[in-house]
């Protein structure tokens, strides 16, 4: 169905939204808003409250710092700018029905006095192969003046913004926060919205890299750190063959050598941190798997904030924060970077200290523009800020 929607929407503009709506409506009578969807409440003043619910709570394994856990580290980090008792979670357990956890929610945002709910609107929390956010925003936006914070992964997928847009159309209250690209206008006309806009990290996990980076020192020239498609195993060997020393995933214990083997037996972030931090420059590709997108990819951030020296093929995301030619370097094309790279290492005091220049920045950055960011947005949109990302 939805490689259908996608082929059907190519030769019909809006038309994969409204099969989705359609389907949707039928299928799922409590997804259901009005047409016009719904008029807020007006808003309370009052000292915000914001409730985190997470695709994997306090009961998975990996809440905790360290570990990438990207509700987490939002969690936290609100915590650490906002004060423990203005922060709350909704602890949802794996493949917990929908009708347990929305009537939570609600209760949970009453007793607390929720201004904003930050949450992943791709999938519900606990349960990846299932989406009801449109059965719970229809429950809780007639009568809340609170921001639903709706996160997107990967906006480029055609059914992620098709959902996202279904939200958006049941209430003003709900603010799109995507984490790769460009946002406004793309779920309703003219209306703005939040992106792209980096991976939040707390002070605690800033603290465990810190500790991580002290053990590590560099061993290679550049590293590539992800999935092995077949063009960048190919590339890679071109570069071998430039006599270019390349790290092919060094967080790892086990060799990768095709995309199988690149997306299996994960290691921790740490570790993954240390991997970028082993080489003198590292390779991010910025272009999505769906499609000729330019992303902001979290690599940016990371291979930066491990302090070591960034190449990149996007004209427009990572210059949003770090000055291009100075901070990182750009190749335009897979047929340069041999060149690219060549250059960065014969030009080693300036790599050097671009380096570490964009990872003072990257400090800064990841721990302040997660919120920061969400509240430049909901500014803009005439909705009450968190207060964490203007301290």
């Amino acid at each position: 169905m939805g490689s259908l929607r996608s082929r059907i929407s190519g030769l019909i503009p809006g038309a994969g939204d409204i099969a989705f709506n359609r389907d949707r409506s039928a299928s799922v009578p409590a997804s259901r808003a009005p047409r016009g969807g719904y008029h807020p409440p007006n808003y309370l003043d009052r000292k915000p409250h914001v409730v985190v619910v997470p695709i994997e709570g306090p009961q998975f394994p990996d809440w905790k710092p360290g570990t990438r856990n990207f509700y987490y580290e939002a969690y936290q980090s609100a915590r650490e700018q906002l004060g423990e008792s203005s922060v709350s979670v909704l602890d949802v357990a794996p493949g917990e029905p929908l009708d347990q956890w929305v009537p939570r929610l609600q209760d949970l945002i009453g007793d607390t006095k929720a201004t904003h709910v930050v949450t992943h609107i791709e999938h519900d929390p606990g349960s990846p192969d299932t989406w009801n956010w449109d059965v719970a925003w229809n429950r809780i936006a007639p009568g809340w003046d609170g921001v639903l914070l709706g996160v997107m992964f990967d906006s480029a997928f055609d059914l992620v913004t098709m959902k996202a847009r279904r939200l958006a159309r049941m209430s003003p209250n709900f603010v799109a926060v995507d984490i790769c690209m460009p946002a406004d206008g793309t779920l309703v006309r003219g209306r703005s919205e939040v992106g792209p806009v980096t991976m939040p990290v707390s002070q605690q996990s800033m603290e465990m890299i810190r500790e991580r980076l002290k053990q590590v020192s560099i061993e290679h020239d550049v590293s590539f750190i992800g999935a092995l498609y077949p063009y960048r195993v190919q590339l890679i060997e071109t570069l071998r063959g430039h006599g270019v020393d390349v790290a092919v995933n060094p967080h790892r214990e086990d060799p990768t050598h095709d995309f199988a083997s690149s997306r299996t037996n994960q290691p921790g972030w740490l570790d993954y941190m240390a991997g970028l931090a082993a080489s003198k420059m590292t390779v991010n590709f910025s272009r999505s798997s769906a499609g000729g997108f330019e992303q902001l990819k979290t690599r940016v951030i990371e291979a930066t904030l491990a302090g070591t020296f960034l190449l990149t093929d996007d004209r427009d995301r990572s210059k949003a924060y770090f000055t291009p030619d100075v901070e990182y370097g750009y190749f335009a094309s897979a047929e340069q970077l041999p060149a690219v790279i060549e250059r960065w290492l014969a030009e080693d005091s300036a790599r050097i200290e671009g380096a570490r220049s964009a990872q003072t920045k990257a400090q800064r950055i990841a721990t302040t523009d997660f919120w920061s960011t969400i509240d430049a947005g909901l500014s803009r949109r005439g909705l009450p800020s968190t207060l964490i990302g203007v301290r």
